[in-house]
């Protein structure tokens, strides 16, 4: 670090030579100006270089190259205050241009952003390093002014400045900063150039920033975007990039951002229960109610951060934080303000207090309500199910899911086809639930599994649909050739076309690919009965027997009684 302070410091007293008057305003110009060393994560210098505070907070810019890369970065100001960089505000590879933040709890010295792009021929400052010495500005003229994005400036000046003067500002005759020098192209270059500042300082985060390339090249702390709306779509895209430490920072910010809103105390406390902070997230549940207006709201979120972490396994109950607990506030919110959003987090916390009754009432009073969905009918449907109620109000409510589209059926039908499906085979209404199945197949073409042809399969057997048993149970073997329950059924659906023999192979694989699978073995047995090898058969018999299939030895008491 000695070094690094070292470097920092000589660099601080670096020069131009003495061309000209320096303008009454360069002193104080001066002091904004600051040299930077970067390093990597271990503190190992990576380089060297300047630039300037543009923003009394401590905001500055300075090239791109000097940052990338960089873990941490130190400044040192031209009245010799040393700063840490603390965020990365913004970043642009194209126009090389970094904007940072350094920590201070005291105003810092700033240049003035010019409101103006500047003309051509117009007389310019280009500021040396700040020293010590009585330095002296560099006179200069725009040369050439290129406009981008409609009103900012890239400047050419005058003459060729050297490697020192790179990231230097260009400051107009009021003494307002209008760019900043940019490293040369072509070392043998007559000419130099700068970039806008006023563009420099538009640099910002914002909600896709986590996806940025420029600023994920630099390993420096962001700074959240200055929206609300943007901090919160940051954090969900920064969440899984992001360490702990980093994450708990950036919540840190949203908190000081926002000081008064509830939805930053109640992402904190969701981070500190997710790594068991309990104490910690309980003070900002509290803080997250003591300033939002809306009560309901905050009732709510934690309503649903105590179910979720009550769902979570191995969690040991810290005080009062139980279901029931998520089931008052839920209810808080709903006396709050009646949003029918609440009454749905009300049945699903009943439904994991195995309410189930209690439950199916809820998410039905929620069928007069803009809330009216195919989900919420299969809701309640699951908990007439878990609640062992007759299968037909089961199927009724199946139906109501269904009837919430409209054929030709949406995608979103998908689920709902399925769930009633799954009952009509349990009703032993096979046709329905083949038809069911048959659109289900329609909508997710591309995301069929081999147990659904497998189940298909089964109905189309219980309706002498042959041929198309056999083409589904075939598809299911092609999507899972090693799966042997798919080859014994295919082997029964063989056996019953009175295709012994194919039936035979394929109960044959199944015992292959699972020696232990008794039904394997019954039915290679019953199809070599079937063939005239009666030694074989009865043998995979006796096999099945051992291996605890109890048909096998009905069938095989019947081929050996007297």
């Amino acid at each position: 670090m000695k070094k690094i302070i070292f470097i920092l410091t000589y660099l601080s007293t670096l020069g131009s030579h003495l061309v000209a008057q320096n303008p009454k305003w360069f002193k104080k110009a001066a002091k904004a100006q600051i040299s930077i060393v970067t390093m990597n994560e271990k503190g190992d210098m990576l380089q060297s270089g300047s630039g300037f505070f543009i923003g009394k907070d401590g905001t500055a810019l300075a090239d791109y190259q000097l940052f990338k890369q960089a873990s941490k970065a130190k400044v040192v100001s031209g009245e010799g205050k040393e700063y840490e960089v603390e965020a990365i505000i913004g970043a642009s590879s194209l126009y090389d241009l970094v904007k940072f933040r350094v920590k201070t709890d005291k105003d810092t010295p700033a240049l003035t952003i010019s409101d103006r792009t500047g003309v051509k021929h117009e007389h310019v400052y280009v500021l040396p390093y700040p020293t010590k010495e009585n330095k002296m500005c560099v006179n200069d003229t725009l040369h050439d002014i290129q406009k981008f994005n409609e009103k900012y400036g890239y400047y050419t000046l005058g003459r060729p400045l050297d490697e020192k003067y790179l990231n230097s500002p260009v400051m107009d005759e009021e003494g307002e900063v209008l760019g900043m020098i940019q490293r040369k192209a072509d070392a043998s270059a007559t000419t130099s150039y700068a970039v806008s500042v006023a563009y420099g300082n538009t640099l910002c985060t914002d909600g896709m920033s986590s996806a940025d390339n420029d600023l994920n090249a630099i390993h420096i702390r962001k700074a959240l975007p200055a929206d609300e709306a943007d901090i919160r779509t940051f954090l969900f895209m920064t969440a899984s990039r992001s360490d702990s430490a980093t994450y708990s920072q950036y919540l840190n910010d949203y908190i000081l951002q926002f000081p008064k809103s509830s939805e930053a105390y109640t992402q904190r406390a969701d981070f500190y229960m997710a790594h068991g902070n309990y104490a910690a997230a309980e003070e900002d549940m509290k803080s997250a109610l003591e300033v939002t207006e809306k009560k309901d709201e905050t009732y709510y979120a934690f309503s649903k951060l105590l179910y979720e972490l009550n769902l979570k396994p191995g969690y040991q109950v810290y005080k009062d934080w139980n279901l029931n607990h998520s089931l008052t506030l839920a209810e808080e919110a709903y006396k709050a303000n009646p949003l029918p959003l609440y009454i749905l987090q009300e049945g699903n916390t009943l439904y994991a207090l195995k309410e189930y009754e209690k439950a199916c009432e809820k998410y039905l009073s929620l069928r007069e309500t803009n809330m009216r969905s195919a989900q919420i009918f299969l809701y309640a449907a699951q908990c007439k199910r878990m609640a062992k109620t007759d299968t037909l109000q089961i199927l009724a409510l199946q139906d109501s899911a269904v009837a919430c589209f409209k054929k030709p059926y949406p995608k979103d039908a998908a689920p709902s086809l399925l769930e009633r499906s799954n009952t009509l085979l349990e009703l032993g209404r096979y046709r329905e639930a083949i038809a069911d199945l048959n659109e289900y197949e329609h909508l997710m073409s591309n995301e069929l599994t081999a147990y659904f042809y497998y189940r298909r399969e089964q109905a189309e057997m219980q309706c002498r649909m042959f041929q198309q048993a056999v083409d589904d149970i075939d598809r299911a073997i092609r999507m899972e050739p090693k799966e042997p329950l798919y080859h014994a059924e295919r082997a029964v659906v063989y056996y019953r076309l009175g295709e012994f023999e194919e039936a035979l192979k394929s109960a044959q694989k199944s015992a292959e690919l699972n020696p232990k699978f008794g039904d394997a073995y019954r039915l290679a047995g019953i199809c070599q009965l079937r063939l005239n090898q009666r030694e074989k058969g009865l043998s995979n018999l006796k096999k099945a027997i051992e291996l605890g299939d109890e048909s096998a030895q009905a069938i095989l008491a019947e081929e050996t009684q007297p």
